[in-house]
């Protein structure tokens, strides 16, 4: 949308209508694994687990260049996860 008092503002270009969300469950932690593009434009994967019966936790953040390099993690993560027995939940 373009604001009419400065002609300035222009929409966000995200490439995606929403982010990439895969859930995992193993018999104490969840993990979630999402695949979205930040406000530059740059592609990231957000990874997050914690402890279903604690409040143990974690998290970590990884920039991709392209959408293909952030789809191609996003599947060795899945495997790894797939690899281990977690339970895939979406």
């Amino acid at each position: 949308m373009i604001d009419d008092a400065d002609e300035v503002t222009r929409p966000l270009p995200v490439a995606t209508a929403t982010p990439i969300r895969v859930r995992f469950a193993a018999s104490d932690r969840l993990y979630t694994i999402i695949l979205m593009q930040d406000l530059f434009e740059q592609w990231m994967i957000m990874q997050s687990w914690g402890g279903k019966q604690d409040q143990s936790g974690g998290g970590k953040t990884r920039p991709f260049d392209s959408l293909d390099a952030g789809l191609a993690a996003l599947a060795a993560i899945v495997r790894q996860h797939q690899k281990r027995g977690h339970v895939q939940l979406d």
